[in-house]
């Protein structure tokens, strides 16, 4: 009886909207990877200023030339406007990942409609097939009763 039962009539627009979601997921995925390497990055450039910075100080404190000086206060400088970038490339980075976890918020949302219209269209095809068993069951059980009068 279950060949009989129409298929989904959404089928493909469900199967669409997987592969929406999939793609979503893997754009979102990216965008994350992209902003985790960027964070870093920019960690690695901080860390790198500290070094420098102590290292400075430690030329300052030992009277080091004024040569060497000028380079390390040239070098941070540049590291600064470097990071200032940095900083700022995190944080359309952020801006881009949040927009891409919404929109794979939304192709989520999408799938999860149709795939419960879809449940809910098995459950019914099911019961009408359960239904439809019952009535045989009856007309069997109704005309054995008859055939015995």
């Amino acid at each position: 009886v279950a060949a009989l039962a129409r298929p989904f009539k959404l089928e493909a627009v469900l199967t669409h909207r997987q592969h929406q979601e999939e793609s979503a997921r893997k754009v979102f995925a990216d965008a994350a990877r992209e902003l985790s390497r960027a964070r870093q990055a920019l960690a690695d450039m901080e860390k790198v200023r500290a070094q420098y910075r102590r290292a400075m100080r430690l030329k300052q404190d030992s009277n080091g030339s004024a040569m060497e000086l000028i380079l390390y206060t040239r070098y941070l400088a540049r590291l600064d406007r470097e990071i200032g970038d940095q900083k700022h490339t995190v944080q359309t980075l952020a801006t881009d990942k949040e927009k891409k976890r919404e929109a794979l918020m939304t192709a989520l949302k999408d799938r999860k409609v149709i795939a419960k219209l879809k449940e809910r269209y098995l459950a019914d095809e099911d019961k009408k097939e359960r239904d439809m068993e019952q009535k045989l069951i009856n007309d069997v059980a109704i005309s054995r009763y008859q055939r015995k009068q």
